[in-house]
């Protein structure tokens, strides 16, 4: 089909229609375009169509094709050969012209080079990867993978070395252009901080080498040679720059962290304090959050965002959620369980059901009574549900 489109046009078309051409009267009628016939596939289902346009500014081979979403296209024919690069995204566009003369653009490339400009600038971006591109792309990967999705203190993590990167400058960096000299330089003078200055600079390596395995698929993909395929970050392994296991269990030990609390020496003293503490300054949703955080062996980021049980339904809510998606306590358990805390989508990513001990339920009461003291007094009535209530109003 082809018309004149405008903006107004193309909003209009959807793939479960497909548009037949202007009628006498001007109208553009269409033909249903189902995925399904009688719960059957529809062997004549089209995953996509393309409009031409008509207008008199419009470079000849330009349309809007309409899939999942609108896409605007040119298509040129090359020496028998037809190549039809997209020009962008419809909503990247604010006005139909701007695209008209993008594609008056790209269809000069390839009467000029017989190839896909697309593809031709693909081959050029790889090799000239930046280290902030490539951290970019490596963080949608790990927040987009189907298995083992990054949590958020994963990505806080990844965010800080980027930010120190970009302090450095380097985000805007070529890859290709770090020597290995400065990077050894640079990881000499972070010593003072042993171990964000490693973790800086393994989340570095492990970004480039991502980038690097992806670009080898995706220049098999495009008939063409890898435009990355050196990671300067190596060079630390090599040098053997990172320390061992076996010196960052010394080194521990002569600084006495990652040393558990002691039950005779250290525990019961903290212990005493901690809840000597729990009713002056408006400490005991602190105090209550650290002693279960060490009587279940949890990390803040599983058991902050616990609900009570008796909030929850089988099925989802309104806001998405439900007793089998968010992480809860239960004091009451149920025909199966006593008393539990239910952790959904630990840092393994699996949903883990922990049974509670005496101490653990009698705290746990405790904090029930104060939780819904502090939201009836606060105002916070959306909070009451959370076993530990936000204090400000905008964090709940």
């Amino acid at each position: 089909m082809k018309v004149e489109l405008d903006l107004k046009l193309i909003k209009s078309f959807r793939l479960e229609e497909i548009p037949l051409g202007v009628d006498s009267k001007g109208k553009i009628p269409n033909q249903p375009n189902p995925k399904l016939i009688n719960g059957k596939p529809n062997p004549d289902f089209a995953s996509s169509y393309i409009v031409w346009d008509a207008h008199q500014s419009a470079p000849p081979g330009f349309g809007v094709r309409v899939a999942g979403k609108k896409t605007y296209v040119i298509r040129r024919k090359v020496n028998g050969k037809s190549i039809m690069p997209t020009v962008g995204n419809v909503a990247d566009f604010p006005k139909i012209e701007d695209a008209r003369k993008k594609a008056a653009t790209l269809a000069l490339a390839m009467l000029e080079t017989g190839k896909n400009p697309n593809e031709e600038a693909k081959k050029i971006a790889a090799s000239e990867f930046t280290l902030g591109m490539c951290f970019e792309r490596y963080t949608n990967h790990l927040t987009t993978r189907a298995k083992k999705r990054a949590g958020p203190e994963t990505l806080k993590v990844v965010s800080r070395v980027v930010k120190r990167f970009k302090e450095w400058g380097w985000d805007t960096k070529k890859v290709k252009d770090i020597t290995h000299e400065e990077i050894k330089k640079k990881f000499e003078e972070g010593k003072a901080t042993l171990t964000a200055n490693e973790q800086r600079f393994r989340w570095a390596s492990a970004a480039v080498n991502w980038n690097i395995d992806r670009e080898k698929f995706d220049a098999i993909g495009a008939g063409r040679k890898p435009g990355l395929t050196h990671n300067p970050f190596e060079i630390l392994v090599i040098d053997q720059a990172y320390r061992s296991q076996e010196e960052l269990d010394k080194q521990r030990e002569a600084q006495s962290v990652r040393n558990p609390l002691q039950p005779s020496k250290s525990l019961g003293p903290f212990l005493e304090a901690a809840w000597s503490k729990r009713l002056s300054n408006d400490n005991e949703t602190g105090v209550h959050f650290i002693l279960l955080m060490l009587l279940l062996g949890c990390r803040k980021s599983e058991h902050a965002k616990w609900v009570w049980r008796e909030f929850l339904d089988e099925t989802s809510k309104a806001d998405g959620t439900s007793v089998k998606n968010t992480s809860h306590v239960n004091l009451e358990g149920n025909e199966f369980y006593g008393p539990y805390v239910f952790f959904y989508k630990t840092k393994n990513g699996r949903n883990h059901r922990l049974p509670l001990g005496p101490m653990t339920v009698q705290l746990l009461k405790l904090r029930q009574e104060a939780a819904a003291k502090e939201s009836i007094e606060r105002g916070f009535h959306r909070s009451r549900k959370f076993v530990f209530p936000a204090k400000n109003k905008a964090s709940q």
